[in-house]
């Protein structure tokens, strides 16, 4: 098959009585014919090389068939079309020309590796060391790129630069950067309201016990340490009384764990009522250009009766400051129902504790361990609305460093 296309074929409309003696004749005179399709009685046709077109007209003339030639293929009939085609040839080569050229040049520049490092220095740096969006691949330097990008952001303790096609990446490896410990003098008070359950002084004095009550700011764990005089000591002929006591002024340090209090409102309907999504979807593909705009893909006018939408739009990245007002938009259109739904009273109070509960642990830090709860139903009759409030107790450190100035 590939020798018939570079040589040439020929696809001929073939009929006669003799027509599968023809067939017969080509075959055992090593006559390559492929395809062959009968069409009628005693019609068909067949497929042979350019070169085996002289002996097949013996053959029809013996076997008593006539043919016509219905397609022309291969390589040198395109090529033929082409010279009559000139400009269309020269198009054809000009476009490969212009792909070829248009593949030579890196036209995306992406960052991957990087969390803290923001991605715009790193193309900003990339482009200063000659890698941006338009350059050539050809004579592209990767590891001056990735030496000069080094160099310029301290921060990355590795670069590595990738080109596949028309695409760089740049992969970033951070440093790690461990905190330097303050060793400045610091109090440590109470971020918020509580009850003091738990006190462990790492450094500095204990300003409170356990059992106090604090408010936020209170003073729990001080940077300020004053030598202690033993009663025995104090006698008027002691020289160490003489001399001025040393404040030694230190970074207080401890935890101070306390019972904090969260509230929480919650309320649900006897009667729930509104609308919900049924499942049914519809995507529409659509470009913007200029205050217009095309579907690609999908329906004109949307079939539901009630729905709600959501709309996702890509633009072309911006090249050497210029913004191509192009924009793919991809809107979805939900098909939404109306409901009522009639809800028991028992399970009227759980979805008003749940929601209660759940805006009570809005405000939680992470680690508080949640140690009561105090639940209220606050009478609401005649309303069809079941109201809860709760109260959770949670156990957690409010200790804060606060700077101390000596």
């Amino acid at each position: 098959r590939l020798w018939s296309f570079l040589s040439g074929y020929l696809t001929l409309t073939v009929e006669g009585k003799g027509l599968e003696r023809l067939i017969n004749m080509a075959v055992s005179r090593g006559l390559y014919i492929w395809d062959v399709k009968w069409t009628a009685p005693g019609k068909a046709t067949v497929k042979i090389r350019l070169n085996g077109i002289k002996a097949m007209r013996h053959m029809a003339r013996r076997s008593r068939c006539r043919f016509r030639i219905a397609e022309k293929g291969g390589l040198p009939y395109g090529i033929s079309r082409f010279r009559k085609r000139k400009m269309l040839f020269g198009g054809a080569i000009l476009s490969i020309i212009l792909i070829y050229m248009m593949s030579s040049f890196v036209w995306f520049v992406e960052v991957k590796g990087n969390k803290k490092l923001p991605a715009e220095k790193v193309l900003r740096t990339a482009e200063e060391a000659g890698l941006a969006m338009g350059t050539l691949k050809i004579g592209l330097d990767k590891d001056r790129i990735e030496k000069y990008i080094r160099n310029e952001i301290p921060e990355a303790a590795w670069i590595g630069v990738h080109i596949t096609g028309t695409k760089a990446v740049i992969e970033v490896a951070e440093k790690i950067i461990l905190p330097v410990p303050d060793k400045s003098p610091a109090n440590v008070v109470a971020k918020k309201d509580g009850l003091v359950q738990d006190l462990l002084v790492l450094s500095g004095k204990a300003a409170v016990a356990e059992g106090t009550t604090v408010k936020k700011g209170d003073l729990l764990i001080s940077g300020i340490i004053t030598p202690e005089i033993k009663p025995e000591e104090v006698k008027p002929d002691n020289p160490q009384l003489k001399q001025p006591q040393m404040i030694k002024f230190v970074r207080a340090k401890g935890i101070v764990r306390a019972k904090v209090w969260y509230e929480g409102y919650g309320e649900a309907r006897l009667v729930d009522q509104g609308t919900r999504r049924t499942g049914r979807k519809i995507e529409v593909l659509s470009i913007r250009f200029l205050g217009k705009e095309l579907i690609i893909r999908g329906p004109k006018v949307v079939a539901y009766k009630d729905f709600v939408k959501n709309e996702k739009v890509k633009t072309l990245p911006v090249w050497r400051n210029l913004s191509i007002p192009v924009e793919l938009v991809t809107t979805n259109y939900y098909e939404v129902r109306g409901y009522r739904d009639i809800i028991g009273m028992s399970d009227a109070k759980k979805i008003a504790h749940q929601k209660a509960i759940a805006a009570a642990k809005v405000n939680l830090p992470a680690g508080a361990k949640i140690v009561g709860e105090i639940t209220e139903e606050i009478p609401a009759r005649g309303t069809g609305v079941i109201r809860v409030k709760v109260l959770l107790e949670a156990l957690e450190d409010i200790s804060q460093v606060e700077p101390l100035k000596p």
